[in-house]
């Protein structure tokens, strides 16, 4: 069992954001972090918070740890795009010669990188690297 003590400030900043913080999984971390300021054993605070034990006891360990800048961190997996290798030599191609339709953009990332997308995902790739249809009527004006 994971023993914590906390400042003043941290008391204060752990009591306004279990109910105010925007995202509800760091509410519930501060719930569990306030549970066990107030010296509730581990399985009280489970059920208290309405989390799995282990979440109560990997919370506070990351407390111990991190302080409170490591409870309030959240990382979501984002893998790499297929794409990201390809992005400059896509952008300099498609701002000198912008295409007409998807299918004609999509076949062309196809001719240059040799990897082949759904029509969706083109739309995206294009509006991600910055090329909406605003600008391509721009660059096909000039």
């Amino acid at each position: 069992m994971y023993h914590c003590e906390f400042s003043t400030e941290e008391q204060r900043h752990i009591r306004y954001q279990r109910y105010y913080h925007p995202d509800a999984v760091i509410r519930k971390r501060m719930t569990i972090l306030w549970h066990k300021h107030n010296g509730l054993p581990h399985q009280t605070i489970a059920k208290l918070s309405d989390a799995a034990p282990n979440t109560v006891t990997t919370t506070i360990r990351t407390f111990t740890e991190k302080g409170l800048s490591g409870i309030e961190e959240r990382k979501f997996y984002c893998p790499p795009s297929q794409l990201d290798p390809h992005r400059s030599r896509l952008i300099a191609h498609f701002s000198e010669h912008p295409p007409r339709t998807l299918k004609e953009a999509a076949a062309e990332i196809d001719r240059l990188t040799g990897l082949s997308f759904t029509l969706t995902h083109v739309r995206n790739v294009l509006l991600d690297m910055g090329l909406s249809r605003k600008k391509q009527e721009v660059f096909q004006e000039n």
